[in-house]
């Protein structure tokens, strides 16, 4: 008889080792995916930023190329898509709207942009919150 119970709480603990073992891979695939995503994030906001960046020198350079440049449509860049606008709002002085969008994600940088025949200098950067 005392073997039949020595068999049954063997069962029991073998069951109980198993469950805890379940819980805590569960647990550990929770916080797995969670970095996951946040790496995922992560990687998209850093090729966001080059995009807007790449945006921003594409305009530069065509503002010192050019002083009636406005701007560059919608077109796909480095997996993505930019596009910016440029408008003069003094002697020299234009602010340039530049916008990328990756992965259902969009940011908008605006800059100041100092213009010299030839010469294109970026002033003051700022991103548009959103």
């Amino acid at each position: 008889m005392s073997r039949r119970r020595e068999s049954g709480y063997a069962v029991l603990t073998s069951l109980l080792v198993i469950f805890l073992l379940a819980v805590a891979l569960a647990l550990l695939a929770g916080s797995l995916q969670l970095r996951m995503r946040l790496a995922r994030q992560d990687g998209q906001s850093v090729i966001l930023s080059a995009l807007s960046d790449a945006a921003v020198a594409e305009a530069v350079a065509n503002l010192a190329r050019s002083a009636s440049y406005s701007g560059s449509p919608k077109h796909e860049f480095g997996g993505g898509v930019i596009a910016s606008e440029a408008t003069s709002v003094g002697s020299g002085v234009f602010r340039v709207v530049a916008t990328a969008k990756y992965a259902q994600r969009e940011r908008v940088v605006e800059v100041e942009v100092f213009r010299a025949p030839g010469v294109a200098r970026v002033h003051r950067w700022w991103r548009r919150p959103g």
